[in-house]
């Protein structure tokens, strides 16, 4: 699995290395692919989210 490596514990001691892991660590923040914003809002009002979930359940009845 490609998550578990970054549980492991690792040692930079070189300081070389060192700025080597900082200077990768800040390209890869750089380089982020922003997140995907989506249309839409939350509801909070039960009496929406009663209206909401009446309609979802007509559709698949």
């Amino acid at each position: 699995m490609a998550t578990s490596s970054i549980t492991h514990n690792f040692v930079v001691s070189n300081p070389n290395s060192v700025k080597r892991f900082v200077t990768a660590i800040d390209e890869a923040d750089r380089d982020r692919t922003p997140k995907q914003t989506l249309p839409g809002r939350q509801l909070t009002n039960p009496q929406e989210i009663l209206a909401l979930m009446s309609k979802r359940k007509k559709k698949h009845v």
